[in-house]
């Protein structure tokens, strides 16, 4: 009997897989969220670190997952067992980053050079775990299957999860510190968040690991080892994912400058500091909201159309709220924010759903398959960007002459006002030139699948011995 095996990108697959599939992000982003908007704030105020020692500690590991991420991805290409590629990662990898999370928060106090040591380590110890399990996860989708509107339905589901996990991280992560937390134990409720969040998202991607048994079959035959040199020639061959690093990279540091001067804007120049959780919150909310629409847009127009449409609301959003940014105008303020969400769903959903899709068109133009390497790439000029427009603007403000906690003169504000509208602004322009020149529709991207298909089916064993009617092993 002949020896068979299913196609993944061939089997159907419903909407409880589907979901499954999707809520990895939203535990990833009980991780990712409570790191950037909380850890920094937990190492000042909680564990008592001086400001620069903290600052140093945090970027130190970032910078660190950033250039480990490329480094997994290649190793995780290599991956083969019978589990899967990409399953064994997940299933294997879950609890021991949930027990380093929560560890996190365990960490001595002090600034004694044990306690820095032990902080430092617990910190960079997360972010390596962290990126040998989320450049997997995320390569996941590139193997599932390879319909490119199945694809844009999966990156909705995962925006959606990822977004409503941000949402509980942002909004309830200090209310349940204080609820938590006692005079006698003030970091009770720390440790207790670390540790439920470390459940919830190690729990998830065992779920993950589930929906996807069958579609990351392992594969007979390995596939044979490629040098570097084969694999950057590919990358580089690879124009499609250029051109979505390029736009990923230049939106990322936009938008940091955009969201991150919010806290400052509502505080100096509205002198309503409150709001600024409420404009964050819009956004995210927003971005959740509009997430499903943009998936089906992208289901049935196609990726490039999909962000090229959702960066017209943005841009007018960010006409707005020049025109409103005295702060006279709230209703205007929050107008402005309402229509920037546009942008930000449309922008997660085409990178999460287009760098699947480069991962084909890499492997038509050069015939090498890269792609755990193509997700890692993605991830480190996503976090590469982030990490600049962050450093970008502690050095902006400082040129402005920002003094905390203090009253803002008419060149700070000045200054403000104008990193929160000509930098986003550009962000948003040369993210939509580039993509213009994006070569994937739908039709584009079918015709390359069946082209690759057909290659490999010529190549495979079985077609040759037909073709020299030679009997196949059974």
């Amino acid at each position: 009997m002949t020896q068979t095996r299913t196609v993944a990108a061939a089997r159907p697959m419903g909407f409880g897989r589907k979901l499954a599939l999707g809520a990895g992000d939203f535990g990833f982003n009980l991780y990712w969220q409570t790191a950037s908007l909380y850890l920094l704030f937990f190492y000042t105020d909680v564990l008592g670190l001086p400001p620069s020692i903290a600052g140093a500690i945090y970027m130190l590991a970032l910078i660190w997952d950033a250039v480990l991420d490329p480094l997994i991805g290649s190793v995780v290409d290599r991956t083969r067992s019978r589990l899967g590629r990409y399953r064994p990662y997940l299933l294997f990898g879950g609890v021991p980053l949930g027990l380093i999370f929560a560890a996190s928060f365990l960490a001595p106090t002090g600034d004694s050079v044990f306690a820095i040591a032990v902080t430092a380590t617990l910190h960079v110890a997360f972010r390596t775990l962290y990126a040998a399990i989320s450049i997997p996860y995320s390569a996941l989708f590139a193997r599932v299957t390879q319909d490119a509107r199945v694809r844009a339905e999966l990156a909705g589901f995962r925006m959606v999860c990822a977004t409503l996990g941000a949402l509980i991280v942002a909004g309830g992560t200090l209310p349940f510190v204080k609820a938590f937390s006692t005079p006698e134990a003030p970091r009770l409720g720390w440790t207790i968040l670390g540790l439920a969040f470390g459940v919830v998202a190690s729990l998830l991607l065992l779920v993950v690991a589930w929906a996807a048994r069958g579609y990351d079959d392992f594969e007979v035959q390995p596939a044979p080892r490629r040098d570097l040199q084969a694999m950057l020639r590919s990358l580089l061959a690879n124009r499609a994912l250029l051109i979505v690093l390029g736009a990923v990279m230049v939106s990322s540091f936009a938008n940091t400058l955009f969201g991150k001067n919010l806290l400052y804007y509502f505080k100096y120049i509205v002198g309503r500091a409150e709001l600024a959780s409420a404009a964050m919150a819009l956004v995210a909310l927003g971005a959740a909201v509009l997430v499903p629409l943009f998936a089906w847009i992208a289901r049935t127009r196609g990726k490039r159309a999909t962000w090229l449409i959702g960066s017209v609301p943005s841009l007018i959003g960010m006409l707005l709220w020049r025109l409103g940014q005295d702060g006279s105008s709230l209703p205007l303020l929050f107008t402005a924010l309402g229509l920037y969400a546009f942008g930000t769903a449309a922008y997660v959903v085409c990178f999460w759903s287009m760098l699947p899709d480069t991962v084909e068109y890499g492997e038509w133009k050069s015939g090498v398959r890269t792609e755990s390497l193509v997700f890692g790439l993605g991830v480190l000029g996503q976090k590469f960007a982030l990490g600049l427009g962050a450093g970008f603007l502690g050095i902006a403000l400082a040129h402005v002459g920002y003094v905390a906690n203090a009253e803002q003169t008419p060149e700070t504000i000045a200054g403000i006002k104008a990193m929160m509208f000509w930098f986003p602004l550009g962000g948003w322009v040369v993210s939509v030139a580039l993509i213009a020149f994006y070569p994937l529709g739908l039709k584009e991207h079918a015709r390359i699948v069946e082209e690759i298909a057909a290659r490999r089916l010529a190549a495979s064993p079985e077609t040759l011995n037909s073709a020299l009617g030679t009997p196949v092993n059974t």
